[in-house]
């Protein structure tokens, strides 16, 4: 019964982090070029719009976009494009 509590309370506690929003930089284990939606043209931005504002997605996109000295301007938004807890990805466009 201890092993199983510790066990469910240790995955909780690390399933907080699934639920923040993120950019789809994936890769392939080994590989340089990235396989998901994002590129320093157009950072996709994974996100709950049930948990996450619109600032905390945008402020993502801006420290994307920064990286390559350029300003992120929206684009578009698809929803169940991305993971099971965060499915919503909203496209910017660095200018």
């Amino acid at each position: 019964m201890k092993k199983t509590t510790v066990i469910l309370l240790a995955t909780l506690l690390t399933a907080c982090s699934q639920f923040e929003p993120f950019e789809d930089m994936r890769r392939e284990a080994g590989q340089i070029p990235t396989v998901g939606q994002s590129s320093n043209d157009r950072p996709a931005i994974c996100y709950n719009p049930l948990w996450h504002d619109e600032e905390a997605v945008q402020e993502l996109a801006k420290q994307a976009c920064a990286r390559t000295k350029r300003k992120a301007v929206f684009e578009e938004k698809q929803h169940f494009s991305c993971k099971l807890v965060n499915p919503s990805t909203a496209f910017y466009t660095c200018k």
